[in-house]
């Protein structure tokens, strides 16, 4: 019986990350095997959150891209961890110019889905740190990423 109850839940843990954990794996493999070193944030990013609120946190993993339509908006998705094998999924764009030594500003908000609202977020990726100051539905905190394998 507890060789069944772990197989359903190995089965559930797998079914919820596959399609991001393959698609931040083949991300990662090819960042590192092409464009090392960066010059852009393009590419994957992970780290932790953390809530300056209520101590809660967790790790982060991010994937960046520039829009091929609009240029001018930047791909932000997330895999969020926190609690016991919890993990959420988000995406959002934010409208960023990148500066001529590869930093690009970070202002904007994300609306996260299953009502868990919408935040402010401030900060600036460079093609090798990646930090945000998060603010919104009576929460603050930080985000902070570094590249895979640093």
């Amino acid at each position: 019986m507890k060789l069944a109850w772990l197989g359903i839940l190995t089965s559930v843990l797998l079914a919820s990350c596959s399609s991001y954990s393959g698609d931040f794996r083949a991300a990662t493999n090819v960042f590192n095997q092409f464009t090392k070193p960066a010059s852009t944030p393009s590419g994957p990013w992970k780290g932790t959150w953390k809530s300056e609120i209520n101590g809660h946190h967790g790790p982060l993993w991010c994937m960046v891209s520039q829009d091929e339509e609009n240029p001018a908006l930047w791909n932000f998705r997330y895999r969020a961890g926190w609690g016991i094998l919890k993990f959420g999924d988000y995406n959002h764009q934010i409208p960023a110019t990148l500066k001529r030594n590869g930093n690009l500003p970070l202002k904007g908000t994300m609306t996260l889905p299953n009502n868990f609202g919408t935040y402010a977020m401030d900060g600036d990726a460079n093609p090798v740190k990646f930090g945000v100051r998060y603010r919104g539905n009576g929460d603050k905190g930080t985000m902070t990423l570094t590249r895979p394998g640093n």
